[in-house]
């Protein structure tokens, strides 16, 4: 493979990270907006972009939906760390190293102290081991692979 077919496939593979990012944050947005409560602030923003209407009629066509409560609270969390994940990674792809590692591992050092800090009742909030798991989850992943590809 000559450079430039390197660099094509680079591009390529940039660019399915970032759909793949961009697709979890739109999956975790909308099981916010169709099942989480209106009290959260993604209501006041669909409002202010003129979208509160149809965020009413999407949510009241899955009003009868039965969605466990991992769907509804905990899944989302995997989703928009995942996300994180994938769009660094491709935004500082070719950077150094470290700098790279340091920007990828904000999210997840966060999550995970926040979710353990809550165990101890050191934050407030509610821990939940489910959340925790998803938070896990996409780090894990993001280390095997890049350990292994």
């Amino acid at each position: 493979m000559n450079e430039r077919e390197g660099h094509g496939l680079l591009l390529y593979a940039n660019k399915a990270k970032v759909f793949l990012g961009v697709l979890f944050l739109l999956c975790g947005g909308a099981i916010y907006l169709l099942f989480r409560s209106k009290t959260l602030y993604i209501y006041v923003w669909c409002k202010a972009l003129g979208m509160g209407t149809l965020v009413d009629s999407l949510r009241h066509f899955v009003l009868d939906w039965d969605v466990s409560d991992f769907f509804k609270f905990s899944l989302p969390d995997g989703l928009y760390s995942a996300a994180y994940l994938l769009i660094i990674d491709a935004v500082w792809h070719g950077y150094y190293k470290w700098k790279k590692y340091l920007f990828i591992a904000v999210i997840p050092v966060v999550t995970i102290g926040s979710e353990l800090l809550q165990y101890f009742s050191l934050v407030k909030g509610t821990f939940d081991v489910y959340d925790l798991i998803c938070y896990l989850i996409p780090p894990i992943i993001y280390i095997y692979y890049t350990m292994f590809n």
